[in-house]
């Protein structure tokens, strides 16, 4: 079944209705061998096509759907860049994964980015030729690693479209997390540092109710700000106001979150530029107070 049928988002006379829509991937993979000895390299010549084969087919959700601008399925637009830097054995590896995210923007071409990220500690093991098996019951170091960045991505993009919508989509990416743990030595899964994001430290944070007032903001932020921009830009604007307010809120709770830092680092840009047409430029002084890493960017806005 899809998700819901129809959203009804109304500013003063205007009112914008939502199909029904539901996710999988649009991915695009790229490998850096630069790090790993010549030899080694030819036995990743097919790691590049395998990922992205796996991500394309793979179906991480039971639901159809069709793009509202094209009437296509709609897919997420993801990169995935993978930075190897080791080969610890002959079907060992070591390596990094930068992951962009971006969502259409409501009934236009245009996209607005859900999630920029670096992941350090990865490893695990591949052989030229295997095959890719998708299995929620089983932890594979590869495979299983995908997985949870799939469902983080498709979550992502649940609840930007729906408050809260992608919980049983951050449960999925948990479950990962905790088959992981119980199946390996956790290395990357779980929190060894309070200053250091662990791939549980999102989906846990996401499913603390400490963080509904983010998740709510997320989708005012998205879908009754970004997406309305197009319909009533002065209200869309006040709405993005909010939801960044709300956001301070939470994090003056949880100082060292993970996702509101994750939150900043995909969209800070977009959000700089957006509210150089908003009447109020105080939004920029709190901007700095939220999000100190992004200051200077915020400073030059708020004098445009």
């Amino acid at each position: 079944m899809p998700k819901f049928s129809k959203k009804i988002l109304l500013f003063g006379f205007i009112a914008i209705s939502l199909s029904a829509r539901a996710q999988e991937l649009d991915p695009i993979v790229d490998v850096d061998l630069s790090r790993i000895n010549i030899d080694v390299r030819d036995r990743l010549s097919n790691f590049k096509q395998d990922v992205q084969n796996y991500l394309n087919r793979t179906k991480f959700t039971n639901e159809v759907i069709v793009n509202d601008v094209k009437g296509k399925p709609y897919k997420i637009k993801c990169n995935f860049q993978f930075f190897f830097t080791a080969a610890t054995g002959v079907e060992s590896y070591e390596a990094q994964l930068v992951v962009f995210v971006q969502r259409n923007i409501f009934k236009t071409p245009n996209f607005t980015p859900l999630l920029r990220i670096k992941d350090e500690t990865w490893s695990f093991n591949y052989v030229r030729g295997q095959s890719f098996y998708h299995d929620d019951l089983k932890f594979n170091p590869l495979t299983s690693f995908l997985d949870y960045y799939a469902y983080m991505i498709i979550g992502l993009d649940d609840d930007s479209w729906e408050t809260e919508h992608g919980t049983e989509r951050f449960q999925k990416a948990q479950n990962v997390v905790n088959l992981a743990i119980a199946n390996s030595s956790g290395q990357g899964w779980i929190d060894n540092s309070s200053f250091k994001a662990s791939r549980n430290s999102y989906p846990f944070e996401l499913l603390n109710s400490k963080y509904d007032d983010f998740r709510k903001a997320f989708w005012i932020y998205h879908f009754a700000g970004i997406d309305s921009l197009q319909y009533n830009k002065r209200t869309a604007l006040e709405r993005m106001a909010e939801a960044v307010e709300m956001i301070g809120k939470v994090k003056k709770n949880e100082v060292r979150s993970f996702t509101i830092k994750a939150f900043f680092e995909a969209k800070y840009l977009e959000i700089a530029q957006t509210f150089t047409d908003y009447y109020d430029k105080t939004i920029y002084r709190k901007l700095m107070e939220i999000d100190p890493d992004h200051s200077s960017t915020y400073e030059e806005y708020a004098k445009k």
